[in-house]
């Protein structure tokens, strides 16, 4: 059945909604793909969905006023969509950032993939399924974090000289503060006066209620520690 005008735009208009309390929430969190990226990706999914849907209709009144040619005539409903899916995925990379073990952008990525779904289903006319799918994202990106602490994993990078004194100070450290060291990246410099200092990249495991700016400061206060700052290790939220 054909869809009237009130009905596209409807879909339309509700397309735009659902995307735009998406894109709200990651405007909010100051992420590049923010309100209009959102709301464009949910609504040119719900466009492309029913062009997909007004194409079948066509083509199966075409087949009844034609029957002659009804045996070569094929309509796949979900080919469009299916190419929908793949084609966010490349929007959705073009926001991952890969940066020294850090990986930021992935869940504005997921989301993105995940609002074009919502276009689709507002598409295809299954409103309740697309407003309560907008509804749980938001409690995924917004609540999910605050009420689950997963992730204690923090990266580390100290620049700083006498190798081998400062690596036992920060070993003793680690130790003391029960700080489970995950992975360790060194490098050294030499520098034309004959000396030389390091680069150290350290994934720690931190212990529950672990102040890491106390830490911090109290590591920086050594006088072989010439910098050090935290990395974000886990995926953007």
């Amino acid at each position: 059945m054909a869809i009237d005008q009130l009905e596209t735009l409807t879909r339309l208009l509700l397309a735009a909604l659902v995307g735009g309390m998406i894109g709200f929430e990651r405007e909010l969190k100051g992420r590049d793909a923010g309100i209009r990226t959102h709301m464009l990706v949910s609504l040119g999914a719900a466009v492309i969905t029913m062009i997909q849907l007004e194409a079948s209709d066509w083509l199966l009144d075409f087949s009844k006023n034609n029957p002659e040619l009804a045996n070569v005539l094929t309509s796949d409903i979900t080919r469009l969509t299916a190419q929908i899916v793949n084609g966010i995925g490349f929007l959705g990379a073009g926001t991952i950032i890969v940066s020294k073990r850090t990986v930021t952008g992935l869940t504005t990525a997921a989301s993105i993939w995940a609002v074009a779904s919502l276009g689709i289903s507002v598409g295809m006319g299954y409103y309740f399924l697309a407003l309560a799918g907008a509804v749980i994202m938001l409690i995924v990106l917004r609540l999910l974090k605050t009420l689950f602490k997963i992730d204690r994993t923090k990266q580390l990078e100290i620049k700083y000289k006498y190798r081998n004194e400062t690596l036992d100070y920060l070993e003793k450290s680690f130790m003391e503060h029960n700080i489970s060291v995950v992975n360790t990246d060194h490098c050294i410099t030499y520098l034309d006066d004959g000396t030389s200092y390091c680069e150290d990249l350290y994934t720690l495991h931190l212990p529950n209620n672990f102040n890491t700016m106390d830490y911090i400061s109290k590591v920086g206060s050594h006088p072989n520690v010439l910098k050090i700052n935290t990395i974000k290790t886990h995926f953007d939220t």
